[in-house]
């Protein structure tokens, strides 16, 4: 038997999955955090650039995957490691732990903006910049005619709330096992779209749109893969936010390399193909082609002194934002010329993420900017 210990390398480092809840997600949507990598090698030098190389092309392909839609991924090029180092900016090491043959870390990669924006640019594959509203999932999980959802053995609701969503376009959030959400809404209604029962909960909650996943656990007939059907429904109180529909799958080996059962992996590669799907709701509405951008002209009424420099600090968080020109400005309203990617109600909803008002004037067809509550009362600062 070998025994290997490792060692921390420094005491203050800190676990890179914790530290992030209050990070500013747009300005970081060029950040990937929590990229952990182990690898064993002839000796520890070797192990480390394996694992850092390794580390960096994968937090590029999530990269890409929070950017653009799952269907557009095998429309990237290959990339050389020298590519890859090309499009970052650096990175940084936590947990780092070694022995004489194998290292282990967590990587937060820092790419470069205008750098990826060109490959993207150049392949013609649009892309988004914008992040999403939070959305809640409920896991329901079906086996043998039981159906799960609030019990502590579900499984497939604890792969989502043990899931590192930090990565994700869409934060996405797992209601808890309260006794007022089991009073709400059940597995058996959840499961068979009692819209009665779902809208109720949505509203008692305050959810921004509730995200319905049922998943059934297969086994092939010879015993050697498990399988994950997973239906997915999306819930709003707008009549406007609905997509169809979604039945994914996924299928792994029902054992690793060292006979360990796969059931774990399976749910959590169920969360990861689910997410993936909830990022593409939204990418939907927000996916610009950069080659093209228009400019409008834009009128704000000013309420308090500090206004306009409020809403230039959030302007200047929108990605789509391509220039701002100042054409006049008093202490009550401020004229402004914004040139902007995508089209305007992609701009319009962008803004919004940042707690700036955008709207076109039905009756002048002018528009006009402001803040809203949650800007002028310094959330975003």
């Amino acid at each position: 038997m070998c025994y290997i210990s490792f060692l921390m390398l420094t005491a203050n480092q800190v676990n890179a999955q914790n530290g992030f809840a209050d990070i500013n997600r747009e300005a970081d949507i060029y950040t990937i955090y929590n990229m952990e990598v182990d690898e064993t090698s002839r000796n520890v030098a070797t192990a480390r650039d394996r694992a850092l190389r390794k580390g960096q092309r994968e937090s590029l392909m999530r990269l890409f995957r929070r950017m653009i839609l799952t269907t557009d991924m095998d429309r990237l090029p290959e990339f050389s490691d020298l590519d890859v180092q090309d499009y970052v900016n650096g990175f940084e090491i936590n947990n780092e732990r070694r022995s004489s043959v194998r290292y282990i870390a967590s990587l937060v990669v820092h790419f470069n903006r205008d750098k990826i924006n060109d490959v993207l640019s150049n392949n013609q594959i649009p892309y988004a910049e914008t992040l999403g509203r939070a959305v809640s999932v409920l896991p329901v999980f079906e086996e043998g005619g039981t159906l799960r959802l609030w019990e502590k053995d579900n499984l497939w609701r604890e792969a989502w709330q043990n899931y590192d969503m930090t990565n994700n376009l869409v934060p996405v959030d797992t209601p808890a096992p309260t006794l007022k959400n089991r009073f709400y809404i059940s597995a058996l209604q959840a499961k068979n779209d009692d819209q009665r029962s779902i809208a109720s909960f949505i509203e008692k909650s305050a959810l921004n749109e509730l995200i319905i996943a049922v998943a059934n656990l297969r086994k092939s007939a010879s015993g050697d893969k498990i399988s994950l059907d997973i239906h997915l429904k999306q819930n709003s109180l707008v009549e406007e936010a609905y997509y169809e529909p979604k039945t994914l799958s996924v299928t792994l080996p029902a054992y690793d390399e060292t006979g360990k059962s796969n059931l774990e992996a399976l749910y959590m590669a169920g969360v990861d193909a689910a997410s993936g799907w909830v990022d593409d709701l939204w990418k939907m509405q927000v996916l610009v082609n950069y080659g093209i951008s228009s400019k409008i002209a834009v009128r704000g009424d000013l309420e308090k002194i500090n206004d306009w420099v409020i809403m230039q600090r959030q302007l200047e968080k929108v990605n789509l934002v391509k220039k701002v020109d100042l054409k006049s400005l008093n202490i009550e309203t401020v004229d402004l010329e914004i040139e902007f990617s995508g089209e305007a109600e992609q701009l319009v909803l962008s803004l919004a993420q940042q707690g700036v008002r955008l709207s076109q004037n039905e009756e002048t067809e002018n528009w006009e900017i402001g803040l809203t509550n949650v800007a002028t009362s310094g959330r975003f600062n």
